[in-house]
């Protein structure tokens, strides 16, 4: 029987879902250790060469299962298997592209200014219902604010991924923003890989303090 707990606080609200505490902590116990070795060259993320990275297929599928299939891909061409029935190349170019359906994005990370702007630009077109986008967890950016004031929910997963089927693991967190629809088992299935939280309950100032702040 699947539990649902929450808790609220300024920001967001915390959605935990357990089947069996004992087991789910063993379960996060090896995906904290899945992966290999981490890896701190970041240039290997980010340079010109080598900016096209596969999703890990174990952790895709999941997902993929969870959405009932992905439409479209906006950002492929590293896999070895297309993950949606549709994909946009680096020679399509997705961020020209309109985009439709259920989608996935692993965007190149050494330009997530665009790729967020589109995401958002694309989420409020009729025919897009929903997006993952799968990204870096860098708060320190005003991409990753953009992206989370936009989104229905954020997973912030609980272990280094393994791109490209490289042995060490990537040298920083994952997240993956929920964009649109969202349904429980999409939910599940991130908390089954971290913490999610769904971003309805983003605090904004009060009208006093707005009204401080701009004298």
């Amino acid at each position: 029987m699947i539990r649902y707990n929450t808790y609220s606080n300024k920001t967001m609200e915390i959605v935990d879902v357990r089947t069996n505490r004992a087991g789910d902590d063993r379960q996060k116990k090896q995906l904290m250790t899945d992966g290999g070795d981490s890896t701190d060259d970041m240039s290997l993320f980010t340079s010109s060469e080598t900016d096209e990275w596969a999703t890990p297929p174990d952790f895709l599928r999941p997902l993929a299962e969870a959405v009932g299939g992905f439409d479209l891909d906006a950002a492929a061409g590293a896999e070895e298997s297309p993950i949606a029935e549709c994909v946009y190349t680096e020679d399509d170019d997705g961020l020209a592209q309109s985009w439709f359906g259920t989608v996935w994005v692993n965007p190149p990370y050494s330009d997530m200014k665009k790729w967020t702007e589109k995401v958002i630009s694309e989420l409020h077109r009729d025919e897009v219902d929903t997006i993952l986008y799968l990204c870096k967890g860098d708060t320190s950016t005003n991409w990753w604010h953009a992206a989370v004031t936009e989104a229905s929910a954020v997973g912030m997963i609980d272990s280094r991924l393994s791109f490209g089927g490289e042995s060490n693991s990537a040298p920083f967190a994952s997240h993956v923003f929920v964009f649109g629809d969202v349904n429980n088992t999409v939910l599940d299935t991130l908390n089954r890989r971290g913490t999610v939280f769904t971003t309805d309950h983003i605090h904004e100032n009060t009208a006093q303090t707005k009204l401080v702040d701009d004298k």
